[in-house]
């Protein structure tokens, strides 16, 4: 008893640390300025030739800023406080679809998992920005609760009408999100598979409706960004496996691989190489416990991933719960360099949690830092009046326009 409540003192503090950086000033992303961009045209109509015309991203999240907007609550704090409960959702329907023994062992797992995860520096940096990781995070993770529950509580059409609306939901939040139906799907089949076997004419149909079906949502959602992305990819196939490898292993270290340079990102690489042949070795060690809809999801969402060729760590935020959990429920915590590994991504996590703070409550430092100096000016003129180094980039209007209006 007093080793989980130690586990859910430490959830509380990392929580109310969270909810401390709420009060940051708003924190722009490349992606945010799109996704404000989206907002204006639902609020305002979409002239010819401003730059969210013909943006191809799903309208889930900028329908979201839209409704703050509308309620005259679109400002920083609302904003990220809205992605730590998304954050905090996500957590409760991870922890409960892994959660099918009652011991206490297996509760500690639980908060260890949890705890992990709320060090993860991905989540420290980007659940106060203005992006749809939070948002799509929490629906696709409660659509494989949902499921789950419509597996083990004797068939309740109530909860795979909620799988399916919340997989709804997390499309419209991000394209990426079509995955969850092969995952249902796949579930559906395992869950029924007694029965199917000895129909097999309703496999054969399910098998033609679920083709027709992705057809059809291949139709309307449009996947192009996706498909010519890939297809006119600059970089190979090599650098695409190495770069998202170092992903990986951002999410075993800890720690940005941008802020090494040259031959140090082999070690992110070699890292993230490690971590995906020890979840693979999980998956399978795991597999009578693990959810079909789960293995499914996390094997073709990173595929998905791996065929991307944009790199950013934030592009695991919607797996890194599944891929934490699978992990604490096979490794055991107790050997030498398990404990090592934890106890270096504890301190990475600390010093993210510190770092988020001090840039939260330093105007001079975010305008610095805040994606890479990218809108150093915009933020210095916003904060100040005016640039206080460069004098001779031009400020962009828009962004100069978002910080103003959303503060």
């Amino acid at each position: 008893m007093r080793n989980a409540s130690f586990g859910s003192f430490l959830i509380a503090a990392l929580l109310a640390c969270y909810l401390i950086n709420c009060f940051s000033p708003l924190r722009l992303e490349y992606d945010s300025i799109r996704y404000f961009a989206l907002k204006d045209c639902l609020e305002h109509s979409c002239p010819p030739g401003f730059q969210a015309a013909d943006d191809p991203h799903p309208y889930g999240y900028p329908v979201l800023l839209w409704l703050l907007s509308r309620m005259g609550l679109l400002d920083p704090f609302t904003i990220a406080f809205t992605n730590l409960v998304y954050l905090a959702g996500a957590l409760y329907f991870t922890g409960k679809l892994f959660q099918r023994e009652r011991e206490s062992s297996a509760n500690r797992k639980l908060e260890l998992g949890v705890i992990l995860l709320l060090l993860g520096y991905p989540f420290i940096k980007y659940f106060a920005y203005p992006l749809s990781e939070m948002q799509y995070l929490f629906f696709s993770c409660g659509s494989l609760y949902f499921f789950r529950l419509y597996t083990d509580r004797g068939m309740r059409a109530g909860s795979l009408v909620l799988a399916l609306l919340f997989a709804g939901a997390a499309i419209f939040t991000r394209t990426a999100g079509i995955v969850l139906f092969p995952a249902l799907l796949s579930g559906l089949v395992w869950h029924h598979r007694q029965v199917l076997l000895r129909r097999w004419k309703i496999i054969g149909g399910m098998v033609l409706l679920a083709g027709a079906g992705l057809v059809v949502s291949l139709k309307y959602l449009a996947p192009g960004l996706y498909m010519n992305s890939v297809r006119h990819a600059g970089p190979g196939w090599k650098v695409l496996l190495g770069e998202h490898l170092a992903e990986w292993g951002e999410l075993l270290l800890n720690f940005p691989a941008g802020k090494i340079s040259g031959a140090g990102r082999w070690m992110f690489a070699a890292a993230g190489s490690l971590l995906v042949a020890v979840v693979v070795y999980c998956l399978i060690r795991r597999r009578k416990k693990t959810p079909v809809t789960v293995s499914v999801y996390l094997v073709i969402y990173g595929l998905l991933i791996f065929c991307w060729p944009f790199f950013d760590v934030r592009f695991w935020i919607p797996v890194a719960p599944l891929i934490v959990m699978i992990l604490v429920h096979v490794i055991d915590a107790r050997g030498p360099l398990i404990r090592g590994v934890v106890i270096l991504y504890v301190a990475a996590g600390v010093g993210a949690a510190g770092y988020s703070t001090y840039t939260a409550f330093n105007k001079r430092a975010l305008a610095r830092n805040q994606a890479g100096g990218r809108y150093r000016n915009e933020y210095e003129t916003h904060f100040f009046g005016k640039p206080l180094q460069d004098t001779v980039t031009p400020v962009d209007p828009y962004v100069l326009q978002v910080l103003e209006t959303c503060k």
